[in-house]
């Protein structure tokens, strides 16, 4: 199950405190109205629930953060926020919020419901509405296949509620980070068969979610790139159904060869600057 690099990750990715800036909050209220903003916000969360916003009109493209298993927005600012920043993104440009609740044991016992792709669906649309302009995402780990699903819209697997017709018109760069596009290793002898390895919103490489969004070829953006290595514990190099696991059909891959997961995402920023820079 993977649970000792899961819980490695979390300690090594550390935390921090955030949420978004009052100026996304108060449109976020006036476009979707207090429900939706807290949603989004995550107060529940206390400040490490969401980060982001003050800066509409900056130059360049804003960027969506999404978190994976386990994680949460707090975690993404320690680990690649501020490595953005140092590169050259203006500061405020840098989103994200929480669709979990940031806990291993209670992020394993739920797969990839359909709230968590409507809470990325919802915070891609605001942040293009915010700005006005195109939005770069970084989907990391099990973030990937949720944002996948999130941009491809149409109903969810588990649910049944549409989501909507797809939106990656409005996505510049798709930037996946040790992906798990194709199902995880760590569902190989099945565990948490209501969670995060169910058969129909799970990380099994046979899960209906998993089937679904790898059906068919799909631009997720203008450019598409996938970073992974073939040392990921986690992910795996190989899914449960012996494909690869974190490659993603018409993407530009970005092969590492001895980085594990959590230094897959937080050890590559260099990399993912560089595809977000893609024009």
């Amino acid at each position: 199950m993977h649970l000792r690099s899961l819980v490695l990750l979390a300690v090594f990715l550390g935390s921090a405190h955030t949420k978004f800036h009052s100026h996304f909050y108060n449109f976020l209220l006036g476009k979707f109205g207090k429900p939706i903003a807290d949603d989004l916000l995550r107060p529940d969360l206390g400040t490490k629930g969401s980060f982001g916003g003050g800066n509409p009109n900056a130059t360049g493209l804003p960027i969506v953060v999404i978190h994976g298993l386990a994680g949460y927005a707090g975690l993404s600012k320690k680990s690649l926020l501020n490595k953005y920043y140092s590169y050259g993104q203006p500061k405020g440009t840098v989103f994200a919020t929480t669709y979990a609740r940031g806990k291993l044991m209670d992020s394993l016992q739920h797969g990839m419901q359909c709230d968590y792709v409507l809470k990325v669906r919802t915070l891609i649309l605001a942040v293009h509405e915010y700005t006005g302009k195109q939005v770069n995402i970084i989907a990391c780990s099990m973030g990937s296949p949720i944002t996948r699903k999130a941009i491809l819209g149409g109903h969810c697997v588990d649910s049944g509620v549409n989501l909507g017709r797809p939106i990656n018109h409005l996505i510049h760069n798709y930037v996946s980070v040790a992906g798990a596009n194709h199902g995880a290793i760590m569902c190989a002898r099945q565990p948490f068969l209501n969670g995060i390895c169910s058969p129909t919103h799970g990380l099994d490489c046979r899960s209906k979610f998993i089937q679904e969004i790898n059906s068919q070829p799909f631009q997720y953006g203008k450019n598409m790139f996938a970073i992974y290595s073939v040392a990921d514990e986690v992910v795996g190099l190989r899914n449960t159904c012996g494909e690869m696991a974190s490659p993603l059909e018409g993407a530009t891959p970005i092969v590492k060869t001895r980085l594990l997961h959590g230094a897959v995402i937080g050890g590559t920023t260099e990399d993912q600057w560089r595809c977000l820079q893609t024009p």
